[in-house]
């Protein structure tokens, strides 16, 4: 076990550069920093896929100090769990908006997907940088009216200012109930798709279980049993779609 800027993983059998995904809203509370690490911590672990994280919300730095924190907190019976694992630990750097470039040439040549993690506001100083080198840009959005007018508002910013096109664009409903927001979404989904904007088929229900600091880890998957009926196996399938055929890996289940 080592620093958050860790030994990279094994190289893949992929070598063209990395595809570059961030969640962001300018909501808080929408999930964007949790579904950024459920996201890395599987596909790494699970599916053997290198990723990096580039922490750039420098008001907080939520995913560095957390892993920090787990790095500090491992004892002897995590740090057995921990080197029964196909894969090293995935980087976590940390920064400014306007220091992406310079942290992509730090991570590992092997990654095949990073994950930034970027400011709840629009405004912060070398925004448009950080943007501009994402591929997808996912926006958490709950069906309440006001998380879905920021988020619209958001995504409506980004393509009036030209910032990323709205095909790489993509709502992800998150907090959902289908008995409530089922309807709700179909029609807010139609809304979306006249400014050229989609959203995943994935859909993500409430559970406090995804705050739990066993299964929202920089250095362990969630545990499959979390996952049943939880929507997040069909997000990380969705998020895999997005990647070169050549990066994905056979899926390993086992805890």
């Amino acid at each position: 076990m080592s620093t958050p800027t860790s030994q990279p993983p094994a190289e893949g059998p992929y070598s063209g550069p990395p595809v570059i995904l961030a969640f962001a809203t300018q909501k808080g509370g929408m999930g964007k920093t949790t579904l950024s690490v459920l996201v890395a911590s599987w596909l790494h672990y699970r599916r053997q896929i290198p990723v990096a994280i580039l922490d750039v919300d420098s008001s907080q730095l939520s995913v560095y100090n957390l892993r920090v924190r787990e790095i500090e907190q491992l004892d002897e019976e995590t740090k057995e769990r921990f080197n029964r694992q196909a894969m090293d630990e995935y980087p976590v750097l940390r920064g400014e908006p306007a220091a992406i470039p310079q942290l992509l040439q730090q991570i590992p040549a092997n990654v095949r997907l990073v994950l930034i993690d970027l400011p709840g506001n629009i405004d912060v100083e070398g925004y448009e940088t950080a943007l501009g080198k994402v591929d997808y840009l996912l926006v958490p959005m709950e069906t309440s009216e006001f998380s879905v007018t920021t988020g619209f508002s958001y995504l409506m910013a980004i393509r009036q200012v030209d910032l990323l096109p709205a095909d790489r664009c993509r709502v992800v409903w998150n907090k959902y109930k289908d008995s409530r927001d089922g309807t709700l979404v179909e029609m807010l989904e139609e809304r979306f798709k006249q400014y050229g904007f989609t959203c995943l088929q994935s859909r993500i229900p409430q559970r406090d279980s995804y705050q739990d600091s066993a299964n929202r880890s920089t250095l362990f998957p969630m545990p499959t049993q979390y996952l049943r009926n939880s929507g997040l196996k069909d997000l990380f399938t969705e998020i895999e779609s997005l990647l070169p055929v050549s990066t994905l890996s056979s899926p390993v289940e086992n805890d």
